[in-house]
């Protein structure tokens, strides 16, 4: 016994036995110095009053550990993040197990409980994390700069090209210079929307859809100016989808320039999409499915690194930004749908997607023809930014309307006020939710609400994961224009959300 003690007291961890009431009948030195009371002190006393254990984040009372043992008959451990607080109010994060004290016949004749202080050991891991952390967004960031700073580069040369050839007449070579600034700018929106669906998750704005043209579409425009074979077959009576078919586009997009960077010296590509009704992976929930395959001749991937190509800031490309594998797994994710990658070095990879299929309902057609030149009327425009106000006075007044152009809500509410009072000829109001030393745009539709409750108010933001871009009616607006935007998007919704007279 005096072994045995002795032994105890000298065990680096905190060590507690307990009777089985759960209450004290030994702590060791370590204990006493944790949590302040003296073996003494301890005896006799229930488990929780000695050894106060509570989450390190919620601050919610940890279950008694004895108590589990003694229902339980069984070891366990103690979740993460467990604190224990001393008698003097110092605070200790901990790990621990407890177990049953057994004798020759299994009977339980208490519990044991043993645990040790890892307060140190977590700051220094955080400290590690956090610089992790760091050194990704370093990467990250790089990464974004230098595609960037590439967009920029063809943006401001072409315009430049522009500019100097407007005097000598050579509308042809412009407008196709034009055509490139479009082209490239659309590249740098579509790297804003990778950065926005890593962000916040990216809630996808789903309608039924057809994926048939979308597929089509995304691998041609992708592939265009390569010289990668492709291949496609599309299942006959493709099922329709419940999806947001731009991020879906986005996917298709992002999968095949993986695919053609890993084709440096070409190769071929081959997309297959068939209605999947059995073999669905085990992740998945459901029955129906559409299964998306691309498959690339390309260099492989390393099975090491198959894990870790989904990781938001991990990329085997020198100056990737580490955003295009982890954007698809995100996306496809939010849409309820599944990913798996097959791929062996020198042999090419294969990646499969799984999107939740509507088996008897058809997308909705929109043959309707939309005149761009029809709207009549004022639309009230509300922007701190000058040049947004200049583009969208000449996309409004070129399909029919008059624009009127305010930087301040002040002025915005007189305009309306004047309006409503006289001959009503504002029809809308489009509202930029973040003006710099002014209202939020939800509240400058709130004080129009009030003066004007008709009049319909679109919200404008290049924040497209605000709560007011996805819940638009829930801030008093009839709809919202995600920036950066063209004159077909704003037509459209302004032709849906204005009544004309005796329409």
């Amino acid at each position: 016994n005096e072994v045995l003690s002795i032994t105890l007291k000298s065990i680096g961890d905190g060590f507690i036995t307990t009777d089985l009431r759960g209450n004290i009948t030994f702590i060791n030195p370590v204990t006493e110095e944790l949590t302040g009371w003296t073996n003494e002190e301890a005896f006799g006393e229930a488990l929780e009053k000695v050894f106060h254990i509570v989450h390190e984040q919620t601050k919610e009372v940890c279950v008694n550990p004895a108590q589990k043992v003694l229902e339980s008959g069984e070891l366990i451990e103690l979740a993460n993040h467990t604190c224990l607080i001393s008698k003097k109010g110092e605070w200790y994060v901990i790990e621990d197990s407890a177990a049953p004290i057994l004798d020759h016949e299994q009977n339980i004749l208490g519990v044991v409980i043993v645990f040790r202080d890892v307060t140190e050991k977590k700051k220094m891991r955080d400290s590690v994390q956090k610089m992790d952390r760091l050194e990704s967004l370093g990467v990250l960031a790089g990464g974004i700069a230098h595609d960037f700073n590439n967009y920029l580069a063809g943006i401001f040369g072409y315009v430049e090209l522009v500019k100097n050839k407007i005097e000598t007449g050579t509308v042809e070579k412009n407008r196709e210079y034009l055509t490139k600034v479009l082209k490239i700018s659309e590249s740098a929106k579509s790297l804003t929307q990778q950065l926005m669906t890593f962000s916040k998750g990216g809630k996808p704005d789903k309608e039924l859809t057809s994926l048939d043209e979308i597929i089509r579409t995304s691998v041609h425009f992708a592939l265009s100016g390569t010289s990668i074979v492709s291949h496609l077959s599309i299942e006959d009576d493709l099922w329709s989808c419940l999806c947001d078919k731009n991020r879906i586009s986005q996917c298709i997009d992002n999968l095949v320039i993986n695919a053609i960077q890993a084709m440096p010296g070409g190769g071929a590509l081959s997309v297959s999409v068939k209605n999947l009704l059995e073999e669905v992976p085990p992740q998945l929930e459901g029955d129906s499915y559409i299964e998306m395959k691309i498959e690339d001749t390309g260099s492989g991937i390393p099975t090491t690194l198959l894990e870790k190509i989904f990781d938001p800031f991990f990329s085997t490309k020198e100056k990737g930004n580490g955003l295009g594998l982890a954007t698809v797994f995100s996306i496809i994710k939010n849409h309820d749908g599944w990913i798996d990658v097959q791929s062996e070095p020198g042999e090419g990879s294969s990646f499969t997607l799984y999107l939740p299929a509507s088996r008897s309902e058809k997308p909705f057609r929109n043959d309707r023809v939309i005149d761009y030149r029809a709207g009549t009327g004022h639309i009230l425009v509300l922007d701190d930014k000058e040049y947004i106000l200049e583009i969208l006075k000449d996309m409004i007044e070129a399909m029919g309307y008059e624009a009127i152009l305010t930087e301040k809500s002040s002025e915005a509410f007189r305009i309306v006020q004047e309006d409503y009072r006289t001959d009503g000829r504002i029809k809308a109001c489009i509202l930029d939710q973040t003006l710099p030393g002014d209202l939020y745009g939800h509240e400058v539709a709130r004080k129009i609400h009030e003066i004007a409750p008709d009049l319909p108010l679109i919200a404008s933001s290049g924040y497209v994961e605000s709560d007011v871009m996805i819940n638009p009616g829930q801030y008093h607006f009839s709809a919202c224009i995600a920036k950066p935007f063209d004159s077909q998007k704003l037509s459209e919704i302004l032709h849906s959300n204005i009544t004309e007279p005796g329409a």
